[in-house]
């Protein structure tokens, strides 16, 4: 039996709260700003709008936060997608590489920043928060817009201030992977009334509540709760998948990172419509258990870096022992042979994922410093594997999963 490389954790009554807001989706405004008041207490002093998709979010933001031409300072290590959407609008980008410590961006090499930078875009990779409070100060003394990319960093923290709450907008996935998830969706934090204002005006005007697209986006959503389930994902997708790999890497590369920007066409704001009474209920149940499923993370977390600490082949990438973070993605870097390893764990039912897309130096973009090294990020891109670790899983199934990283990485 395969055990797939994402799952949503979802509860029994969430079944029946699908069902019954799908049958009555009158009153959803009541529902939102309970959720709204609930997300209130994480990011006090802050305004906040509920998306479709953290990408707009983002899109919204820079297209009003900044004019074409601006210069913004990314991680050399972020979602390309950000930077995509960033040159589609006509900013100038450049990148500045990540520590071996954490894989976010360095604030030792700030020095490298420009005299007329506006913007700074931090991602908190992989759940771990990034030295922000050194960052903010930075960017206050220069007078850099600073904003959070909280795609994977929900409830985590930078002594006890969860992120999401230093820059002027913070914005966060609650995508289908994500914790929490809305079965698709975003969030938008921010200090700015006037981006507050501007995002729900557009969002009123620009979104759709077309019938056939909520029902296509309900499908996805239907298919992949499925296969969170080992015993179906091994019925339904994991012979597709297998050939997929061995036969058409190209084709489930493509799959697996859909949502990353690599696509050639532009991104489209309007490409998902409002969100769906039966995603806000989600939104809200997964909320009141953020902390419940943190806790089982976090300890799966510590059970599978005590086993493969152990390996010479491996690295742990952060501190799981920490309490400060969400423990959402647990990556580790694979010393030598990567690609067979890779292959072997996947061979036998264990479907991780290659991380090997955050290398934004890779990509075609056209940036100020194109002949930088970016000499952490090269060292590490290509060899990251992210495990899964989600309270979806039972201790039998990490138990199963550890042992199998470890014998192949051994070459047992």
């Amino acid at each position: 039996m395969a055990i797939p490389f994402f799952s949503i954790d979802l509860k029994t009554k969430d079944f029946f709260l699908i069902i019954k807001n799908i049958i009555f989706p009158f009153n959803k405004k009541k529902l939102e700003d309970k959720l709204k008041e609930k997300l209130s207490l994480r990011y006090p002093n802050k305004f906040i709008s509920l998306l479709p998709s953290g990408r707009l979010g983002f899109y919204l933001t820079i297209k009003y936060l900044f004019k074409p031409n601006d210069l913004i300072i990314f991680s050399s290590m972020s979602f390309p997608l950000y930077i995509k959407i960033a040159k589609q609008l006509g900013m100038r980008i450049k990148l500045i590489d990540v520590s071996d410590k954490d894989l976010n961006i360095n604030y030792e090499n700030f020095a490298e920043i420009d005299e007329d930078c506006k913007g700074m875009i931090v991602t908190h990779l992989f759940g771990n928060p990034c030295e922000i409070e050194k960052i903010k100060n930075f960017c206050e003394k220069k007078n850099i817009i600073l904003i959070e990319d909280c795609a994977q960093s929900f409830d985590s923290s930078f002594n006890g201030i969860e992120t999401g709450n230093f820059g002027e907008a913070g914005i966060i996935s609650t995508s289908l992977l994500k914790i929490p998830t809305t079965l698709s969706g975003g969030i938008l934090v921010t200090s700015n009334q006037e981006l507050h204002k501007n995002t729900n005006q557009w969002l009123e005007n620009n979104l759709s509540n077309n019938f056939f697209e909520k029902f296509k986006l309900f499908l996805k959503v239907f298919i992949f709760i499925l296969n969170s389930y080992p015993k179906i994902y091994s019925i339904l997708s994991d012979k597709v998948f297998f050939f997929l790999k061995k036969y058409n890497p190209r084709i489930y590369r493509k799959i697996l990172y859909s949502g990353m920007g690599m696509k050639k066409n532009l991104f489209d704001p309007k490409e998902r419509p409002h969100l769906s009474k039966y995603q806000i209920a989600i939104g809200l149940s997964q909320i009141e258990r953020c902390e419940e499923m943190t806790y089982v993370r976090r300890k799966n977390s510590q059970y599978l870096q005590q086993i493969l600490s152990n390996s010479k082949n491996i690295e742990v990438i952060n501190d799981h022992s920490k309490n400060n973070w969400n423990h959402q993605y647990f990556v580790i870097k694979i010393k030598a042979n990567f690609q067979k390893i890779l292959n072997n764990i996947f061979n036998q039912g264990i479907h991780t994922m290659d991380e090997n897309v955050w290398d934004c130096s890779a990509y075609k973009f056209d940036i100020e410093n194109q002949k930088a090294k970016f000499e952490i990020t090269k060292n590490y891109d290509g060899t990251l594997l992210r495990i899964q670790n989600n309270s979806f899983l039972n201790k039998k199934q990490i138990e199963r999963i550890a042992k199998t990283i470890k014998d192949c990485a051994d070459g047992k």
